[in-house]
């Protein structure tokens, strides 16, 4: 990770030795005294903290020395049919780490009930796979993330996004890129699990205004398309280079 999230911001604090982010400072970062580290804090600002001390036992202070502002999600979310745990884990982590604002799931038709039962969602696992997404990408904001029973449900938390998209091989009229050039503010992409869209929740979209797009002839996982999309939606809508001057400006 690049940085350690806390949840209320402080000027100086002390890591207990039992602490994770103490023993990750020590058995990873290897820090002495007189480091340098970067901290965070949820979704504010993000900050230089130097280790003051290392005690005997594995305890760490630090002491904050300066602070900025975390970059800004990008005004882009996900609808993702629910997928396996471990695809899921990896989704949370990859959207976070990209700075999605709604990383959104919905059970879809052909999906196994059993995924939602998962010890990922019934504990906090799937809190700890965004924090480490966030902290890997050096920000502090996290992004929403929701669970729907089906796609109906969903789809009335996206009614107000000015572009709205089904990647889909099977059923789209063209390119991603086709829809990048509308004019819009902001983006939300619909990403199916792992046997694909039902011709019901096809249906669905299309009643609710939803475009039909791909990503190219290739089928890919839906861990590779929710990289592949956003990237192609911030790159292809100049939100990372509106980013980047609001940062600089």
């Amino acid at each position: 990770m690049n940085l350690l999230l806390f949840e209320e911001s402080f000027e100086e604090i002390e890591l207990g030795g039992y602490d994770p982010k103490a023993k990750h400072l020590l058995d990873v970062v290897k820090v002495k005294a007189g480091s340098l580290v970067f901290v965070g804090f949820f979704n504010s600002l993000r900050a230089r903290a130097k280790v003051t001390k290392v005690g005997s036992d594995g305890s760490i202070s630090l002491q904050l020395i300066d602070s900025e502002p975390s970059p800004k999600l990008l005004p882009v979310s996900l609808l993702v049919g629910l997928p396996r745990p471990h695809t899921a884990k990896r989704i949370l982590f990859d959207a976070a780490s990209m700075g999605v604002k709604r990383i959104h799931f919905f059970e879809t038709e052909k999906g196994e009930p059993s995924y939602a039962q998962s010890s990922l969602w019934s504990s906090d696992e799937w809190k700890r796979r965004v924090q480490l997404g966030v902290e890997q990408s050096f920000a502090t904001r996290m992004p929403d993330v929701a669970i729907y029973p089906d796609l109906q449900t969903a789809l009335s938390a996206f009614d107000q996004e000015s572009l709205r998209v089904v990647l889909d091989n099977y059923e789209a009229s063209g390119p991603l890129y086709k829809f990048l050039a509308m004019e819009s503010l902001s983006v939300v992409l619909a990403v199916g699990s792992e046997r694909g869209w039902s011709d019901q929740e096809r249906l669905v979209f299309r009643q609710n205004g939803w475009h039909f797009a791909h990503l190219g002839e290739h089928v890919l996982r839906a861990e590779t398309a929710v990289v592949a999309g956003v990237s192609a939606v911030a790159s292809g809508l100049g939100f990372w280079k509106k980013q980047t001057q609001t940062n600089l400006s």
